[in-house]
């Protein structure tokens, strides 16, 4: 946690610094939909990992100048040596950004979420709450570096993790990005493509 909590500070710090090098940078997109490939890695207990993979849909709307809705959904399964691992959650949050300058923005956002898991034929269905705080920032036109703590509480667990993201503009309406979320016993890359609006 502490180490998540320096790497917020750097980040925001960092970004601060270059707000004078990208001041002809164009502003943060609230409006976007992606989509993209995922790669998760669960360890269970103190048994081996499992690498399932799958997808992810993400979007946001902004809907007045600070107040956004988010949501997300990624599925990922595994099929191999006698395992069948099937998992996915879903999430959906009102968030509330500010900008700090042109090219920074901070958030908060809480909402609903739920995850159902499914372990050789074993299924187990959470539902619970979630929250997350963060800054977005544009560092050059084309670069965008995020940086978030995310809390979860789903079922019996709560989780605080880490999500740290980079945007590449392609063109003013499409970015490639790639994220990395993580805790102590999963994690999860994605990777692919945003269209904004």
């Amino acid at each position: 946690m502490k180490l998540l909590v320096t790497g917020l500070a750097l980040v925001g710090f960092g970004c601060a610094a270059f707000t004078v090098t990208a001041a002809t940078s164009p502003d943060i997109s609230w409006n976007y939909l992606s989509a993209g490939y995922a790669k998760a890695n669960i360890k269970i207990s103190d048994g081996p990992r499992f690498k399932p993979d799958g997808y992810q849909l993400n979007g946001s709307y902004l809907l007045s100048n600070n107040i956004y809705l988010r949501g997300s959904y990624f599925d990922v399964t595994l099929s191999d040596t006698g395992v069948d691992l099937d998992t996915s959650e879903v999430t959906l949050s009102l968030g509330m950004r500010d900008a700090i300058s042109h090219q920074v923005d901070s958030f908060f956002e809480a909402g609903y979420g739920r995850s159902v898991a499914k372990l050789n034929n074993v299924k187990e269905t959470d539902n619970g709450v979630q929250a997350s705080a963060g800054f977005r920032c544009r560092v050059t036109a084309d670069l965008e570096l995020d940086i978030a703590a995310r809390y979860s509480d789903l079922g019996d667990d709560e989780i605080i993790y880490g999500d740290l993201s980079a945007r590449y503009r392609i063109t003013p309406m499409f970015d490639f990005y790639a994220s990395y979320q993580f805790e102590s016993d999963v994690s999860i890359f994605a990777t692919g493509v945003v269209f904004n609006f």
